[in-house]
């Protein structure tokens, strides 16, 4: 058994279906006994940022409340939640690393998620915890490349070759690299060849 601890935040529409990686994943880290909480966000279908980050604080105070690093991975809007939430966290309550797979763009919060996009482009303050953001190299709600937005945010990148939101609509399930990188902190992030490790 790790010391490792997990909160996993999911995206927008987001029920914890099982073709997801994030639930592959929830499942594959209770397999190995390491501790997850994998809450449901309340109205995926019409999230609104305070609701989302109510229950991620919640989630947090009780991440923090064991020993042994703590591990936070995003996917999609988690992410943007994510960004909004960590600047007004208290240091007890960050965790050791974040994962961000897939973060939109600002610019693609529109509609019933345009409450996410206040504050997006703020640069991360230099205390917080080290990022990585893992994309594929073109995301239909991604403007510009992996690199320009991780760094904007003073995160490393990688980059995953072709076209997707890295979700079960573009053939995407379970991922090996995702929980070798929450285990260990590192990974060989292979979705099929191609994958570049981008300087932050």
């Amino acid at each position: 058994m790790t010391d490792t601890r997990v909160l996993l935040l999911h995206g927008y529409e987001h029920t914890r279906p099982a073709p997801h990686w994030l639930r592959w994943l929830a499942a594959s880290l209770r397999k190995s006994r390491v501790p997850v909480q994998y809450p449901q966000l309340p109205a995926p279908g019409a999230p609104e940022p305070e609701a989302w980050a109510d229950v991620a604080r919640t989630e947090l105070e009780m991440l923090a409340e064991g020993r042994g690093e703590r591990v936070v991975v995003t996917h999609s809007l988690g992410g943007i939640l994510w960004r909004r939430l960590a600047p007004t966290l208290d240091a007890a309550l960050l965790p050791s690393r974040v994962l961000m797979v897939a973060p939109p763009s600002a610019s693609r919060l529109a509609g019933p998620l345009a409450g996410f996009a206040a504050g997006d482009d703020a640069p991360a303050g230099s205390d917080g915890p080290p990022t990585l953001v893992v994309a594929r190299e073109r995301d239909p709600y991604r403007d510009g490349e992996v690199a320009t937005l991780a760094h904007a945010w003073g995160a490393g990148a990688v980059e995953l070759p072709g076209t997707g939101h890295l979700n079960p609509d573009d053939g995407h399930g379970p991922w090996a690299s995702a929980l070798d990188w929450v285990l260990d902190g590192d990974a060989r992030w292979r979705l099929g060849e191609g994958a570049r490790s981008l300087d932050a």
